[in-house]
């Protein structure tokens, strides 16, 4: 069923649309079939850099103009690289909000599932993998356990529309969903290769622009660049194609090696100034704008390594001049190693994930500390520079933060962190500093050895995990020193052991340690122990109330609680996990209070802060409520949901309690 009035399209981070296109008939059809057959909810299309994935979706997007849609939105992560942005861009969108809301990832998947489930919608998420994880047991996982959740469950189920991602890693998560179609990009056929080449403008037989076409496997990205380079630099002469170099690195795929030969070319064919602006211009994790990019080749620190470090002898960027550093990138697109994109007014200057990989060899490790030095420099001295109120904001501060960590300073980097103000309650978003903090290890793998000596960030590490919901891994990344403030994780899951046997931990955490000690020897049945525990305890802060707090209202003890004594909390979820506790109170100690609109606000805002933990506990009082009044239809339903949320962080304690509510309900009828 259509929706009343189909939003406009949605395009963000968007990229360049192909400069020819040829071939990919099955996929184009695939995707056709897509859009309107139910059955096919999530197309793959799985390929190595290079092979035309993203210009098959560009291409197909420009038939879609006829096709009644709900929705439209485009997402690519090759510029866009926070996925949990990237989905609560993708919920506001939905809602017909201007800007992104401030809601957990959870709440986002939550919400839209629903939605794209009723409505006919195209998405696209386009470079999936670098928000994949890129090596070991995880390899092509997503790193963000939401946007995960969104891809598995709308492969699962029929939908109108149709998720299309493109990557270069596999999907292990949609291996055995029903409604999910896998494609594994081959290379051109011969006679599309042979009419891209032409196309570009390079001469020769058939049989010569096929041999051209072979020496670079077939490769979509190899052959359009070995066509510009041939055209530009060899008379546009097919014959040509035997000048390439020769270029084999052990750790590439045959078809990186293809265009890394074409790039070399490229490298040996250009004047030295100009290979050095398009290495200079692929280097930013964030691709700039064009304004942006021509202030950062006219800078003080560029100038300063360039002819300092590098020792370059042409004239400075400065003295030629910004008309001249503007006509150099423009020749540079138009031998398509740069990439324009965007709005007119403000164009982004973007380059081929390969181009970007292939130029930053050619600077070598030394040379791309130089480039990583002298942008942190740029981006430091900015005078436009202050602190983020928000993500959006916070943009330039994380290309500098990641600047610094390209360099190896990672003091520096450290310092733009802490400068960020603690951003996974100030921004709501734990994965944007989790993403953060696994720069500081090799392949932004925790479990490795850190990069830095001087990282002491593991406590915020695990916080981050906890508010995801991945409590397992949060009790890995906590430090024997911070061994005192695992109750919470240890909780959740139900692992109780460590809590009954040890009885006291080291200053300044013996307070909160008792506190977790009391609700976990509630849980394991003790509860006289657990009550005389709790009763000697003068909870000082939010984080031992809520532990004393569980502990009485599990042991039936809670009308004896003086939760006067809760301190009030500023604005942020303390003051939210202080509100639920009054609400239990008043549900235990008011059985008559009509409390309904205060669960539901309760749930609500603990659903739009993403914290499993107190979402369930949220649920399963508002069951226990709606139960007392006889309500059980619909406590069963708050219950179910509370279960659910228990079953996917792995909370065995959530689990327990709300398969024991749902029982006490079934025999109750």
């Amino acid at each position: 069923m259509m929706s009343p009035s189909p939003r406009p399209p949605a395009i963000f981070h968007c990229t360049p649309e192909p400069f020819r296109f040829f071939g990919r008939a099955a996929e184009l059809a695939l995707l056709d079939q897509a859009v309107s057959d139910p059955a096919i909810s999530v197309v793959a299309l799985l390929g190595l850099g290079g092979q035309g994935k993203t210009a098959i979706v560009q291409h197909w997007l420009q038939t879609l103009d006829s096709r009644p849609l709900d929705g439209l939105f485009f997402w690519s992560f090759y510029r866009g690289k926070d996925a949990d942005l990237c989905l609560r861009q993708l919920y506001g969108y939905a809602e017909r909000m201007d800007q992104p809301p401030d809601v957990s990832a959870s709440y986002c998947v939550d919400h839209l599932l629903p939605v794209l489930r009723r409505e006919r919608w195209v998405i696209i998420l386009d470079g999936a993998e670098v928000v994949q994880h890129e090596s070991g047991d995880w390899l092509g996982r997503f790193v963000h356990p939401e946007l995960a959740r969104l891809v598995e469950e709308l492969a699962s189920e029929p939908m109108p529309g149709v998720l299309v991602l493109t990557t270069r890693f596999p999907l292990p998560g949609l291996e055995r969903r029903h409604h999910a179609r896998v494609v594994d990009l081959a290379n051109l056929d011969t006679a599309s290769a042979r009419e891209l080449l032409k196309s570009v403008g390079v001469q020769g037989a058939d049989a010569e622009l096929d041999h051209a076409a072979s020496a670079v496997g077939f490769h979509a990205k190899a052959v359009e660049l070995l066509g510009t380079w041939l055209t530009h630099f060899e008379n546009a002469d097919a014959l040509r194609v035997r000048e390439l170099p020769l270029a084999k690195n052990d750790d590439c795929s045959p078809e990186e090696n293809n265009v890394a030969r074409v790039l070399a070319a490229f490298h040996c064919a250009l004047p030295l100034e100009t290979s050095d602006i398009l290495a200079l211009a692929t280097a930013f994790r964030q691709p700039p704008t064009q304004e942006r990019l021509l202030e950062y080749l006219s800078s003080a620190p560029l100038r300063v390594m360039l002819h300092d470090a590098w020792k370059r002898t042409y004239p400075t960027f400065q003295d030629r001049g910004p008309a001249w550093l503007a006509s150099q990138i423009q020749d540079l697109i138009m031998l398509r190693l740069l990439e324009r994109v965007g709005d007119k007014a403000h164009p982004v200057i973007d380059a081929h994930p390969l181009v970007q990989r292939g130029f930053e060899q050619f600077l070598g490790p030394t040379g791309q500390r130089h480039s990583a030095t002298a942008r942190a420099g740029f981006l430091h001295g900015r005078p436009d520079r202050r602190p983020p109120i928000s993500l959006r904001d916070a943009r330039e501060e994380v290309e500098l933060f990641h600047a610094y960590c390209d360099a190896g300073l990672w003091n520096e980097a450290d310092s733009i962190f802490i400068a960020l103000d603690n951003p996974k309650h100030r921004f709501l978003a734990p994965a944007f500093e989790r993403d953060l903090l696994v720069r500081f290890f090799p392949e932004g793998d925790w479990r490795k050895p850190p990069l830095w000596d001087g990282f002491g960030r593991w406590r915020s590490l695990a916080i981050c995990l906890e508010m995801l919901g991945q409590f397992g891994d949060a009790l890995q990344v906590y430090r024997p020193a911070d061994a005192a403030l695992t109750g919470d994780a240890l909780i959740a899951l139900g692992q109780l052991q460590p809590l009954l046997e040890r009885e006291s931990v080291p200053h300044p955490w013996q307070n909160l340690w008792r506190a977790y000690r009391a609700h976990a020897l509630c849980l394991a049945g003790r509860t006289d122990e657990a009550v005389a525990l709790a009763r000697s305890l003068i909870p000082v802060d939010i984080y031992e109330w809520v532990h004393v707090f569980e502990c009485l209202l599990r042991a039936g003890q809670l009308t004896d609680a003086d939760v006067r004594g809760i301190p009030p909390q500023q604005d942020g979820w303390p003051s939210v996990v202080r509100r639920r506790m009054l609400l239990e109170w008043r549900r235990v100690s008011e059985p008559e209070a009509d409390l309904e609109k205060d669960y539901r606000e309760l749930v609500e805002a603990f659903d739009r802060g993403g914290l499993p933990w107190e979402r369930a506990l949220a649920r399963l009082g508002f069951g226990r409520w709606l139960r007392q009044r006889g309500r059980t239809a619909e406590s069963k339903g708050v219950a179910v949901e509370a279960l659910e949320i228990g079953e996917r962080y792995g909370m065995g304690v959530v689990v327990g309690e709300a398969r024991g509510l749902l029982g006490a309900m079934a025999e109750q009828r």
